[in-house]
């Protein structure tokens, strides 16, 4: 078997980048407990790499999700983005991601709060065009769209994966009935 080169530092970004794509796939075949040396190996890496970007499982798996968010983040801010896109999208990344969805439910934790409050704030504007444009009653707030994503990503995590997308579709054409024109 080869050993793999040490690239050095410039290639910092690149092992992290790979990191993290990896973790997105490892997770989603093994749960966020797999082994995390399945990461690494997927990655093309060592394990002293991963734990030089990643100390923990924790971070490695924050990291999927501030990935996730920085995806939402720039969908966002392309114009004639609407707020049904990227209700698509968040829809998209929690069935690909309910093992890390499942890995974070079990505590509270500040982190987790950080990432709300920035999906609420990417969402705050799109929410205010759906109220201009009738797709959501103005009552309804930004606060009642997280929310709905927070059940839908309770719902991803419980269900199989082969019944996942029916299942989402299902529940979403439910809450838009609900936070839709009254």
């Amino acid at each position: 078997m080869a050993t793999k080169s040490n690239r050095g530092p410039g290639a910092a970004a690149e092992n992290r980048a790979a990191l993290v794509a990896a973790a997105r796939e490892v997770f989603a075949e093994q749960g966020v407990e797999g082994p995390i040396s399945a990461v690494a190996r997927r990655a093309g890496v060592g394990q002293a790499s991963l734990y030089r970007h990643f100390p923990s499982r924790e971070s490695l798996a924050f990291a999927v999700f501030d990935e996730n968010l920085a995806e939402i983040e720039a969908l966002s801010a392309r114009p004639g983005t609407t707020l049904r896109d990227l209700i698509h999208l968040v829809t998209r990344q929690l069935e690909g991601n309910a093992a890390v969805i499942t890995y974070f439910a079990r505590e509270e934790d500040p982190a987790l709060r950080t990432l709300e409050d920035r999906v609420a704030a990417t969402l705050a504007p799109k929410v205010a065009t759906a109220h201009e444009d009738g797709t959501l009653a103005p009552a309804t707030t930004v606060e009642d769209v997280v929310l709905a994503i927070g059940m839908i990503a309770a719902l991803v995590a419980r269900v199989p994966a082969d019944t996942r997308h029916a299942r989402v579709e299902a529940a979403w054409a439910l809450l838009t009935r609900g936070l839709g024109p009254a």
